[in-house]
């Protein structure tokens, strides 16, 4: 039977590992850096045969019981990157090794993993925005079809999907874009997924299909810049799927970048167009995933009039939140421990920068001594801009009824399906 084109993706990840496998010596550096081994209970593992297990995973063998199980817990940190003296993109090959071994529980399964995930963050998705937006402004977001342009827009902004659970981050964002006179166009939204959840499962095949397609899609607008604000989207296409439509088609048709890396770019324009103090002693809810994009979050807070930033002193970990829910202990141990470092600080704000960590703890200041927001929304204030966070309200209440009863009439106006609106809000804040 000749190969389909599916299967030539998966020989595309095949040569990718074999590449990895003839430059890495083994050395176990990056299983040393690695914040997630002890927490795993690796710690009594041998760097080097760990490291080797997972080449082995990558070139199609077995591996270890070591290798899998730290290729299992790969949280995305991004030290081992650093650590590597062979310049290895350590972080994708630990990834894909991960996706080997879930690979190795069978080849073709009926029913792919990731499918049940991804539906339901889907749905999650389009009703949660549908709920916070009314139409004219979902079209900002692209979520309807917009016109086709004379000309192409400077730059693409890509949400990617879940950060329209929590709008008020976007639109944000668009309002600092439109201030700068900068013309883009929006896209993203579970249309246009970065694969990220096909690519854990080891389903190569449709982790390339659909990241290809969101490529395709992303070039169609004619920038040649793309700013991502998700950092899983940012490290599945720039690191995973970039580089392997490059590799195929022998094109890369646009640069991707962080949104707020290309903002802190524009620091010097923002900060006369300033219009308000904003007195608050602040700590960052930070994670090590894109150093750039924490140097960048520096940078234009410095800009923001009465902000002072407090350095809490905990560990960084992860990509987002939901990165660390492989080991909930740990990931319970590092917010509890973050959070008495930020009331011991005496700050009044701990800002969170990426969406899954704020959906996650928008809630925890409650009843503290100080406010969790996100940094957007202290840029914003600064600018003179504000979006109410409907996510956070709606936590804060506690009851699902109660979000039911406030909402009820935007359930109606929007055509939403009340016991779908129902089965989300129970799923994203749990019956309490």
């Amino acid at each position: 039977m000749a190969e389909t084109k599916a299967a030539g993706y998966l020989q595309d990840f095949r040569a990718r590992g074999d590449a990895i496998a003839a430059d890495c010596t083994r050395c176990g550096a990056c299983f040393r850096a690695c914040p997630m081994v002890a927490p795993a209970g690796l710690s009594e593992a041998d760097p080097e045969k760990t490291a080797a297990g997972i080449v082995d995973l990558v070139t199609g063998g077995a591996g270890t019981a070591e290798a899998v199980r730290w290729a299992s817990v790969c949280s995305g940190s991004g030290h081992c990157i650093k650590a590597c003296p062979e310049g290895i993109n350590t972080r994708f090959m630990v990834q894909l090794a991960r996706g080997f071994a879930r690979r190795r529980r069978g080849e073709a399964p009926l029913k792919p993993a990731w499918r049940e995930s991804f539906q339901a963050m889907s749905r999650s998705v389009r009703t949660l925005s549908r709920l916070q937006m009314p139409p004219e402004v979902l079209a900002r977001l692209r979520m309807y079809k917009k016109a086709p342009r004379e000309h192409p827009p400077q730059i693409v902004f890509y949400t990617g999907c879940n950060v329209l659970r929590t709008p008020h981050i976007v639109l944000l964002c668009l309002d600092v874009l439109d201030l700068l006179a900068i013309d883009y166009e929006v896209m993203g939204g579970p249309g246009e997924c970065c694969g990220v959840y096909q690519f854990r499962e080891g389903d190569f095949d449709n982790n390339a299909r659909i990241a290809y397609a969101s490529i395709d899609g992303l070039a169609s607008a004619g920038a040649s810049t793309v700013l991502s604000w998700c950092p899983s989207c940012q490290v599945q296409l720039g690191e995973v799927s970039l580089p392997g439509y490059e590799a195929r088609f022998g094109r890369r048709p646009f640069d991707l970048n962080p949104f707020l890396v290309f903002l802190a770019e524009k620091a010097d324009a923002l900060a006369p167009l300033m219009r308000r103090r904003v007195e608050k002693r602040v700590a960052l809810h930070e994670r090590p995933v894109l150093p750039a994009v924490q140097a960048a979050v520096r940078r234009l807070l410095a800009i923001i009039p009465g902000v002072e930033l407090v350095e809490i002193d905990v560990p960084r970990v992860g990509t987002q939140a939901n990165s660390l829910s492989v080991l909930p202990a740990f990931k319970r141990e590092l917010r509890e421990r973050e959070l008495a470092a930020v009331a011991a600080a005496g700050v009044t704000t701990l800002a969170t920068i990426y969406h899954a960590c704020h959906r996650e703890i928008c809630d925890a200041g409650d009843g503290k001594s100080f406010e969790i927001v996100n940094f957007m929304e202290i840029l914003g204030e600064g600018l003179g801009f504000a979006a109410e966070d409907l996510y956070k309200r709606w936590k804060l209440m506690r009851e699902i009824d109660e979000i039911i009863a406030e909402t009820s009439a935007l359930i109606a106006e929007r055509g939403l399906d009340l016991e779908t609106v129902r089965d989300v809000l129970l799923a994203e804040f749990g019956a309490r």
